[in-house]
């Protein structure tokens, strides 16, 4: 049997009931934890080019040229749907960054009680740093170069894409207005998003 020790939970001192208790808990967060981070990866490399191939799919010549009022009109009814599925998966990614980070912060906790410094030890030490005032420059690249940014970046980007076809190709609009409002619609919903969760997340 393990030592009986105390776990600090929102300030308070529960007691655990022995260092195996710790260590299965301890798997069990590593387990989610690795798991949505695998998952959000895999979603964030697949989303760009599965976007990609549906855009030039949809836009190619063959099709465009021959297109009358009403295919063009379920084109750009495609492209608006898709637009909104990526609104959707940004809103679950952004729900994965703050599952994340709890993870970190409980994992954390664990790995204080049993005096090791382990990856949630770690990925504290550097949102920590990254909040630090003066930063070292790996530091700022830390802060500069996360999955955050490149999360918001992808989706915002990505939906910027798909509203440009929806109002150039399904509503015949002027091909620099398109590309102005699809990249600020993309910019304004990144960097809102981006501000909650650094509100929710400050590192």
């Amino acid at each position: 049997m393990g030592e009986t020790k105390a776990m600090n939970i929102g300030g308070q001192e529960v007691p655990v009931v022995n260092t195996d208790a710790l260590l299965a808990v301890y798997s069990e967060i590593c387990k989610s934890y690795h798991a949505i981070d695998d998952f959000r990866m895999k979603l964030l490399g697949l989303l760009p080019f599965t976007s990609l191939a549906g855009i030039l799919l949809l836009s190619k010549d063959t099709v465009l040229s021959s297109a009358g009022a009403t295919e063009n009109e379920l084109l750009g009814f495609a492209a608006i749907f898709a637009s909104a599925f990526t609104l959707t998966l940004f809103v679950y990614e952004v729900r994965g960054i703050l599952r994340c980070d709890g993870l970190i912060k409980r994992g954390k906790q664990i790995e204080d009680n049993l005096c090791v410094q382990g990856q949630f030890w770690q990925c504290d030490a550097e949102a920590k740093a990254a909040r630090e005032r003066r930063l070292t420059l790996s530091e700022r690249a830390v802060r500069l170069f996360n999955t955050t940014i490149a999360a918001c970046l992808v989706y915002s980007f990505v939906f910027s894409a798909w509203i440009f076809v929806a109002l150039r190709y399904g509503y015949a609009l002027r091909f620099f207005g398109c590309a102005a409002s699809a990249v600020g619609l993309g910019l304004l919903i990144g960097g809102s998003a981006y501000s909650l969760v650094r509100r929710a997340i400050p590192a």
